[in-house]
């Protein structure tokens, strides 16, 4: 019974979604519909601040995360045992 109500209820919610694309979908210039369609539904996630503040690699040459993680943890491990 839980599980019917459930499905009604989220049936009635989805109706206005289904509504509101609607008068996006009568725009017959594609850049007015991709903007109404960017209102309707406004981006959620916040740009990542910490890719931007990382200095890339040179142009044209791989950026080898593994070897640089590598590094630091031989750093941070290498006096724990002395004479093992």
């Amino acid at each position: 019974m839980k599980t019917v109500t459930l499905l009604i209820l989220l049936c009635s919610l989805a109706e206005g979604a289904i509504a509101e694309t609607a008068e996006c979908q009568s725009i017959p210039k594609s850049s007015a519909r991709l903007a109404c369609y960017d209102k309707a539904a406004p981006s959620t996630t916040a740009p990542d601040k910490s890719a931007t503040s990382k200095p890339s690699a040179p142009q044209g040459q791989p950026v080898d995360r593994l070897s640089a993680e590598n590094a630091r943890l031989d750093a941070a491990i290498s006096n724990i045992c002395r004479g093992c």
